[in-house]
C-alpha cells in the first residue's frame, strides 16, 4: 500500500524538481542578477502572507475531512470550508488594495503586490480541494492536478517574461494564471459537496483553534527566512541574495522528496494513531523514517558532491559561481528541515499541540537570524546558508527533545548507520571518476552515485532492500521465462 502512494505521487514530485530546475535556468537568465534577487524576496513575502492569512484553512480542511466523513458531516463540513475560501479571500483582496493605497505604491512594487497577491488567493481556494484530495488518499488524482497547475504556471510565467518584460513580476503572472485555470475546473466539485449543507461559525472557529497555530509555526520559520533575506539584501546586496536563491532553488529537490513522502505517507501515520493506538504509530512512524532517510540521505549527499558542476549548468553566469558554494550547506539545512516538518512535528500535530511547536521555533529561527547579522556581511550568500543549516540543525534536536515528551517518535540509529555507509560508498564512486564537465559529466557523476548506492543499500539491507530486490529478481525472472516458453510454443507451431 505504502509504494502504491508512492509510485502514485511520483509523477507530481519528478514534475516539480523539472519545473524547480527550469525555472532556476530560465528566470536566471531571463533576469538580471538584482531583478531575480528581488523576485526571490517577493517570493518570500508572498509565501509568508499566504502562510499566515490561508494555510489554517487548508490544514483543516485536511485534518478534519476524515472525522466528517465518519460522523456523515461531509456537506457541513465543505459548506463551512466554501464560506471560509469566499471571506478569506475577498478579505485578502481588500488588504492588498487598502495597504498599496496607504503605502502610495508604483511602477514594480504594483505589479508584484497585484500579480503576487492573485497568485496566493487562488492558489488557496484550489489547495483546499487539493488537501482534501491529500485526506482522502486520492493521490493519483492529487498528484495529476498540482502537476498540471505546477506546468502552467511556469510555462505561462517564462511567456509573460519573454513577451511582456514582467520582469520579477512575470512569474506570478503565471501561477496567477494558473490558479485561476485550476479554479475553474475545481470550483464545480467544491459547490457540489458543500450543496444542502449549513455552514457552522462555532465549526470555522474549531477549525481555526486547530489550524491557526499551525500556520503559525509555519510562519515563524518563513518569517526567519524571509528576515533573514532582507539582511541579505541590506548587507550584500540584492545579486548575492540572488546567488542564495538559485542555490536555494537547487536545493527544491529535498523539499519535494519530503513533500512527496509526505502527502503518501504521513496520513497512515494518523491513521494508525487515532484507530489503533500508540504502539502502532510508532511503529508506521519507524518504518516512514527510515523510507524518508533512504531517499533523502543519498539525494543530499549526490546534490553536495555535485553543488559547483550542477550550478555552472542551471544558473545564470552572473550567479552560478556563488551559488555552488552556496549549494551543499543548504542541502543540508534542507535535509534537516525536511525531517523537522514531516517526521518530528507529527508529534505535536497528533497530540493537537502545534501552539507548542510554534513556540518552540523561535529557538533556531532566533539562532538563525543571530548567525546570519554575524556571517552575512563577511561571506554573503554562503554565511546566510551556513547560518540556515546550523538553525536547521538545532531546530531537529529541540523538536525532537520536546515531542518525546509528548509521543516518543522512534529514531533507528541501526538504520541511519547503514544509510550512512551506503551514501559513503556513493561519495567514494563519484569522487572516483575522472572530472568531466558538462552534462554529460553530470549525468555520469549521478548515474555511479544512484547504482552505488543501490548496491550498498542492498547489500546492507537498508529497509529490507534484499527483500525488494529479491522479488524484483523473481518477477524479472518469470518474465524472461515466460517469454522463453511463448517463443517455444510459437517454434512447435
Amino acid at each position: 500500500m505504502i509504494a502504491k502512494r508512492l509510485l502514485s505521487a511520483a509523477p507530481l514530485q519528478i514534475a516539480q524538481a523539472l519545473i524547480g530546475f527550469g525555472a532556476i535556468a530560465a528566470f536566471t537568465r531571463l533576469m538580471s542578477p538584482e531583478e531575480f534577487g528581488r523576485y526571490a524576496l517577493a517570493l518570500s513575502v508572498s509565501m509568508l502572507a499566504h502562510t499566515l492569512a490561508f494555510t489554517w484553512a487548508e490544514a483543516a480542511a485536511y485534518r478534519f475531512f476524515a472525522s466528517a466523513k465518519a460522523e456523515g458531516r461531509l456537506k457541513p463540513h465543505f459548506a463551512t470550508l466554501l464560506a471560509l475560501c469566499i471571506a478569506l479571500a475577498l478579505g485578502a483582496v481588500v488588504l492588498t488594495a487598502a495597504l498599496l493605497f496607504v503605502v502610495g505604491a508604483h511602477g514594480e512594487l504594483v505589479a508584484l503586490t497585484l500579480f503576487a497577491a492573485g497568485a496566493a488567493v487562488f492558489r488557496f481556494l484550489t489547495r483546499i480541494v487539493r488537501e482534501t484530495e491529500r485526506a482522502a488518499l486520492e493521490v493519483r488524482r492529487y498528484a495529476a492536478a498540482e502537476s498540471v497547475y505546477l506546468t502552467i504556471g511556469f510555462a505561462a510565467g517564462v511567456g509573460f517574461l519573454i513577451a511582456f518584460d514582467l520582469g520579477p513580476a512575470a512569474p506570478f503572472a503565471g501561477l496567477m494564471l494558473a490558479g485561476a485555470i485550476m479554479l475553474a475546473l475545481d470550483a464545480p466539485r467544491l459547490f457540489v459537496r458543500a450543496k444542502g449543507g449549513a455552514a457552522s461559525i462555532d465549526r470555522a472557529f474549531h477549525y481555526a483553534a486547530y489550524g491557526a497555530p499551525l500556520a503559525l509555526a509555519l510562519a515563524v520559520d518563513l518569517g526567519v527566512q524571509t528576515l533573514a533575506r532582507f539582511i541579505l539584501v541590506l548587507e550584500a546586496g540584492p545579486a548575492s541574495l540572488g546567488a542564495y536563491a538559485a542555490a536555494f532553488g537547487l536545493a527544491r529537490p529535498l523539499d519535494v522528496i519530503f513533500l512527496w513522502a509526505g502527502a503518501a505517507l504521513l496520513p497512515a501515520l494518523m491513521g494508525a494513531h487515532d484507530e489503533r493506538g500508540e504502539e502502532a504509530a510508532r511503529a508506521e512512524a519507524r518504518r516512514i523514517f527510515v523510507l524518508l532517510a533512504a531517499i533523502a540521505m543519498p539525494a543530499s549527499v549526490g546534490l553536495a558532491l555535485l553543488a559547483q558542476k550542477l550550478a555552472s549548468i542551471l544558473v545564470g553566469a552572473g550567479l552560478s559561481q556563488e551559488a555552488g558554494q552556496t549549494l551543499p550547506w543548504l542541502v543540508f539545512a534542507g535535509l534537516f528541515s525536511g525531517f523537522n516538518l514531516c517526521y518530528w512535528s507529527e508529534a505535536f500535530q497528533l497530540r493537537r499541540r502545534t501552539a507548542l511547536r510554534a513556540a518552540i521555533m523561535l529557538i533556531p529561527g532566533a539562532a538563525q537570524i543571530a548567525l546570519t547579522l554575524w556571517l552575512a556581511p563577511l561571506f554573503g550568500a554562503l554565511g546566510a546558508a551556513i547560518a540556515a543549516c546550523a538553525a536547521a540543525f538545532i531546530g531537529a534536536v529541540v523538536l525532537g527533545l520536546v515531542g518525546r515528551t509528548l509521543l516518543a517518535l522512534p529514531l533507528p540509529i541501526g538504520a541511519l548507520a547503514r544509510i550512512a555507509l551506503a551514501c559513503a560508498a556513493m561519495a567514494g564512486a563519484v569522487l572516483a571518476l575522472p572530472a568531466m564537465t558538462g552534462l554529460a559529466g553530470l549525468a555520469l557523476n549521478g548515474a555511479a552515485g544512484a547504482i552505488a548506492y543501490c548496491a550498498a543499500a542492498t547489500a546492507l539491507n537498508v529497509g529490507g532492500a534484499r527483500a525488494q530486490a529479491g522479488i524484483i529478481l523473481a518477477g524479472f525472472r518469470m518474465r524472461i521465462c515466460s517469454l522463453l516458453m511463448e517463443r517455444a510454443d510459437v517454434r512447435a507451431r
